[in-house]
């Protein structure tokens, strides 16, 4: 078994291997750079790959400030060709240990209701990802909505209009913008402006665009999302809150309004997770921006975020079988 150290590059090449709803646009030089941005942080890349007629590809990055391994901040994945043996995940596990101080793994499952029976103590979190198939028409996609929500995304109101900001018709600085909305909505700046100068390297390249509301001329609320050609991610948003009572539907309609545009550069829309289980409470926030979610139906992905990698005879029964 042969194993090889990986550069970045070598990640990107690797297209076919990685080419996944949840984990293709990550591996996109656009987003990292934002992310290591976003956290202020430079991320050493630690990646490998085991080749043994099953080439199975370990994407890892350290964070220079929080000193700990992850990808670019998010739990870390492993990818194969073929099924996962007992031997080959033996030698992955191993070579893993030596990595100190990781702290989540994430893993796609077949059935949450068998893990969450056995009560694993190594089960931090599980997720269900929820991604629209961008293929369907526009009346499919909508069909797969909650009547609640195909409601809200048909309603006008007086005064109101909604606009998408692409790389067509983007005016340079524009962002800022939306980043002094954020701060004026937030009481104070949350990210760097380097970081928000990466959103609108997104957009001039193609890779990024904007929603924005207005009602009586007047900016309430701006979203912004990243694609790759495979998935489109709903990256940020922010609203002035004392609208919200007024134009009801404005993330309702920005969201269709991106779906929509999306439709023509990707293959999914990637919605965002809805917890299963936590092991720590999530937020009064985090249940109400996963109540809003719900009223998406489409492609579900479920995972399981884990603090370290089991046994093989628990990995071999928990994991869903094209994960490896």
């Amino acid at each position: 078994m042969i194993l090889e150290q990986l550069k970045m590059d070598d990640i990107e090449r690797n297209q076919n291997i990685l080419k996944k709803e949840h984990f293709s646009y990550k591996i996109d030089k656009l987003y990292r750079d934002y992310q290591e941005l976003y956290f202020k942080s430079i991320f050493k890349n630690h990646s490998f790959e085991f080749k043994n007629g099953n080439k199975i590809l370990v994407p890892i990055t350290f964070d220079s400030i929080k000193k700990n391994f992850s990808f670019f901040g998010d739990p870390i994945e492993f990818f194969c060709t073929h099924k996962m043996e007992k031997f080959s995940y033996e030698k992955l596990k191993k070579k893993i240990d030596e990595f100190k101080d990781i702290k989540l793994f994430k893993l796609e499952i077949d059935n949450e209701k068998i893990l969450l029976n056995k009560k694993f103590n190594f089960v931090e979190k599980v997720i269900n990802e929820i991604y629209i198939d961008l293929s369907l028409s526009e009346e499919k996609i909508k069909e797969n909505f909650s009547s609640n929500h195909r409601n809200e995304i048909s309603k006008s109101y007086p005064n109101t209009s909604f606009e998408l900001i692409d790389y067509k018709n983007y005016k340079p600085g524009m962002i800022y913008e939306m980043m002094k909305l954020h701060k004026f909505v937030a009481g104070r700046q949350t990210r760097s402006k380097d970081s928000w100068k990466q959103n609108e390297n997104m957009i001039l390249k193609n890779k990024g665009f904007l929603t924005r509301v207005k009602y009586n001329e007047k900016i309430i609320s701006y979203s912004f999302f990243y694609h790759n050609q495979f998935t489109c991610i709903y990256l940020s948003s922010v609203g002035i809150r004392e609208y919200y009572k007024v134009v009801r539907n404005i993330h309702h309609k920005s969201l269709w309004l991106a779906i929509n545009y999306a439709r023509s550069y990707c293959k999914y829309f990637y919605i965002g997770p809805i917890t299963l289980f936590s092991k720590t409470p999530i937020s009064e926030k985090e249940i109400t921006i996963e109540r809003f979610k719900k009223k998406f139906k489409g492609i579900n992905k479920k995972f399981v975020i884990i603090n370290k990698l089991p046994d093989y005879e628990v990995f071999n029964e928990l994991i869903k079988r094209n994960n490896v």
